[in-house]
């Protein structure tokens, strides 16, 4: 039995994933259970995607891997990168997603 929030995985790609996922979790106010489950509350979905996208631009995970941690299509990953690109173009916005990558690369010790 393994409990929701654990990367599935043990290598460093799954736990950079699921570091991306506690992150922007906590910026949410979501549970992780609710990060790492299927619902389709639009809350939930736009966390998961921006937290797909964290992972993919601060860990250079591809989309494959990233499809096969979380549970989830290619095409649905690429998606959800493409998604919060287009959200990016909001200045308020793009400013929160810098912060979560500072805050992302700063918890994992990666540097810009």
């Amino acid at each position: 039995m393994t409990d929701v929030g654990i990367p599935r995985k043990k290598g460093i790609r799954g736990k950079n994933i699921w570091l991306a996922h506690a992150v922007v979790a906590a910026n949410c106010g979501l549970p992780m259970t609710e990060m790492r489950s299927r619902t389709r509350r639009l809350e939930a979905q736009k966390a998961r995607q921006l937290a797909t996208y964290l992972a993919r631009v601060v860990f250079g995970i591809g989309l494959r891997e990233l499809a096969v941690e979380t549970g989830r299509s290619p095409g649905t990953v690429h998606h959800a990168c493409r998604q919060v690109e287009r959200w990016r173009d909001d200045p308020q916005y793009d400013r929160s997603v810098e912060r979560l990558e500072f805050q992302l690369r700063k918890a994992a010790g990666v540097s810009p």
